[in-house]
């Protein structure tokens, strides 16, 4: 019987694999460079629950947490999760159906018992452009009228269409890192539907065909659970504005209203790294602006293109929000119809950023009607658009000489420019020029003649062969090197910049780059990035009558690649090479004292650093407290350096005690035994 079972199984996943080879993971995710979002089978954003953080959604600047190894408030996304509401007609006051594709998506799926069936679901890698029109990572999408669907009763009730989605990002490219654009093709599929099984009743032309664009913006979730850990999740402070010229609903942190504090932009003071004063510098967590813009519709029936019929809000329970704009609508499919026809039927409708009952307390949805259409049998329709967040760099958000007004200034201005941005990239066939492809690169310390403390960069020429997609040149000019000392999503300095075959760089030994950063402080753990750049174009042949903002003219401007596409994530620590002797070990600080603000930044437990320095390599440090028992085992291979660090932490995890210990360095080259004091 065990047989039999294990044979059905075998059999169901073969059959699977044949018919969708194509679907992978019902989440797909772009997480290679700033901006991160989480693309679902048939909406945008993680499981929807009630404005929880369930995933990653319009994370900007987007990192995983167990990169940073420290609390700073969660992930900052700017969006829970959005899409399209649809519904079309038989004919007149006979509707197919209202579907769900923002907040749940429940009837797409790849199981057989699902209303539209996902035939593909795929994530594709252009990293090293080999085709200049897609993105440089791409999701493609479709779902369909499912032939299948076991619920004959219902079968009716399924809209006869085929819908593509392809998702393009570019995010390794520091123009064009912080937009994602969508392109949707709605197709009716009935003529395909009546060729299997000519008597199946199934709507023929899809009348007063509706799309309600719904998302659930933020700005953003990681302020908001900073300031406000007490009240549910949702960003209430958001203040949502309609452009019309951009046809962009956007948002931006604003002062929440039923407090006494200004909480403009989310500052707050206890927040962002130590300065060299010992201070905290205090930080804007909600630096970023956020946008979806209609980039193209097709012509609705009234031959309008790129036609928005409404624009609002719905506001949603600050206690318990289930259904966004369609809560307390009777689920019957002609109310649900109506509030797509008219958004002014969603549930506590907003019209205007001024409005002063909900706007700026409540957790918003931001709504757009589109449409309608009647889409004929073989027809289709064809929407894009893109979502959008920028804002002042993390640099400036943790400066204290960053005011306000310089972020909201900045934030405006870079909102507009990366949604223009994406408008050019979307008239152009899905291209724009390109940055050079920055290489892969390790880091290592200092390994040539004399005793200094300095870390290697080293890397290869591979993408130096990489031409460029429009024109076919080798246009890759030269590489630039940053370093962060707090987090891997930054603040990022620059460092050095490396011309393409500079000699002082470039050995011919190995065939690869040798960069020393002999600035870096001793001791200290540096996250670094690498980059790549050109010099810019004299004119763009894919479209000699583009016009770049940059330069005014069909000139391509200078570009480089994306910081967060090619950077550490794990901390490199400044060291130089190992000892040679136990003479010179020694312990800082010593003693250790709470309160001094000592730190290893992006190190686990920054702020209880002890490091042992001059040790050899291989060796084993043991650390015992002043009646023997051994507190700690830390091993230093070969290659560590002449810095181990420890966090204070015992073998089972648990913060030592204040007191006297003793540490044992054991090598090669002997033993050595000293003290160490810790006052906490």
């Amino acid at each position: 019987m065990k047989k039999i079972k294990l044979l059905l199984l075998l059999f169901i996943i073969s059959f699977t694999l044949q018919v969708y080879p194509q679907v992978q993971s019902p989440s797909l995710i772009f997480n290679r460079g700033k901006l991160w979002q989480s693309v679902f089978f048939g909406k945008i954003g993680p499981n929807f629950s009630n404005w929880g953080k369930r995933g990653i959604a319009l994370d900007w600047p987007g990192f995983d947490d167990s990169w940073l190894r420290e609390n700073i408030g969660g992930s900052p996304s700017y969006m829970v999760t959005g899409g399209f509401w649809v519904g079309g007609e038989w004919m007149k006051d006979s509707i197919v159906a209202v579907e769900d594709w923002s907040l749940y998506a429940g009837t797409i799926s790849n199981d057989a018992s699902a209303k539209y069936t996902v035939t593909k679901h795929k994530k594709n890698q252009n990293w090293e452009q080999t085709d200049p029109n897609s993105g440089d990572e791409s999701i493609e999408t479709v779902w369909e009228y499912n032939f299948n669907y076991t619920n004959v009763d219902d079968r009716e009730s399924i809209l006869p269409l085929r819908v593509t989605r392809k998702a393009h990002q570019w995010n390794g490219s520091q123009r064009d890192e912080n937009y994602i654009l969508y392109d949707y093709i709605f197709k009716n599929i009935s003529d395909e539907v009546r060729l299997k099984d000519p008597a199946r009743k199934v709507a023929d032309t899809l009348y007063n065909f509706y799309l309600l664009l719904n998302y659930g913006l933020e700005a953003n979730s990681r302020g908001w659970n900073i300031l406000f850990p007490s009240l549910s999740s949702g960003a209430r402070n958001t203040w949502f504005f309609y452009d019309p010229t951009r046809k962009m609903i956007w948002g931006r942190a604003a002062d929440y209203p039923l407090t006494v504090a200004d909480e403009t932009y989310d500052y707050s003071a206890n927040s962002g790294p130590l300065l060299s004063t010992g201070d905290i510098s205090g930080e804007w967590l909600a630096p970023g602006f956020v946008g979806v813009r209609l980039i193209y519709a097709s012509p609705n029936k009234n031959n309008k293109e790129t036609f928005v019929n409404q624009y609002g809000w719905s506001a949603g329970s600050n206690s318990i929000d289930l259904s966004g704009p369609f809560t307390g609508i009777p689920g019957t499919r002609e109310a649900k119809y109506e509030v797509l026809k008219d958004i002014r039927n969603a549930f506590n409708y907003v019209n205007s950023p001024g409005d002063t009952v909900y706007m700026k307390k409540s957790r918003m949805w931001s709504m757009m009607s589109l449409g309608p259409w009647d889409i004929m049998p073989g027809d289709s329709i064809v929407v894009a658009i893109a979502e959008i967040v920028d804002g002042i760099s993390y640099a400036e958000a943790i400066d204290p000489q960053t005011k306000a007004n310089i972020v909201g200034q900045i934030g405006q201005r870079e909102l507009n420019n990366s949604a223009d941005k994406a408008k050019f990239t979307y008239d152009n066939n899905f291209n724009h020029p390109d940055p050079p492809v920055a290489p892969e690169f390790d880091v290592d310390f200092y390994r040539g003649t004399g005793q200094i403390a300095a870390n290697e960069i080293i890397w290869g020429t591979g993408t130096e062969s990489v031409a460029d997609p429009d024109d076919g040149t080798l246009d890759l000019a030269g590489y630039k090197i940053y370093r962060s000392n707090y987090l891997p999503i930054g603040p990022w300095s620059f460092v050095g910049d490396v011309k393409k075959g500079a000699t002082d760089y470039y050995s011919t030994t190995d065939g690869k780059y040798h960069f020393i950063d002999s600035t870096a402080d001793v001791g200290v753990a540096y996250f670094y990035a690498l980059t790549a750049y050109d010099t810019g174009k004299a004119s763009w042949q894919v479209n000699p009558s583009a016009i770049f903002k940059e330069t005014g003219s069909n000139k391509v401007p200078p570009l480089e690649s994306s910081i967060y596409a090619n950077k550490k994530v794990i901390p490199f620590t400044t060291t130089f090479k190992p000892a040679q002797s136990l003479n010179n070990i020694v312990v800082v600080p010593n003693p250790f004292v709470i309160g001094d603000k000592y730190a290893v930044p992006g190190a686990e437990g920054s702020d209880d650093i002890i490091q042992f320095v001059n040790v050899p390599n291989p060796c084993t440090i043991r650390i015992y407290s002043v009646r023997g028992d051994l507190i700690k085992t830390i091993e230093a291979s070969e290659g560590t350096g002449a810095i181990v660090s420890w966090d204070q932490t015992t073998s089972y995890g648990q913060f030592v005690e204040s007191g006297i210990y003793i540490y044992h360095v054991e090598s090669k080259l002997g033993e050595k035994i000293g003290k160490l004091a810790i006052v906490r």
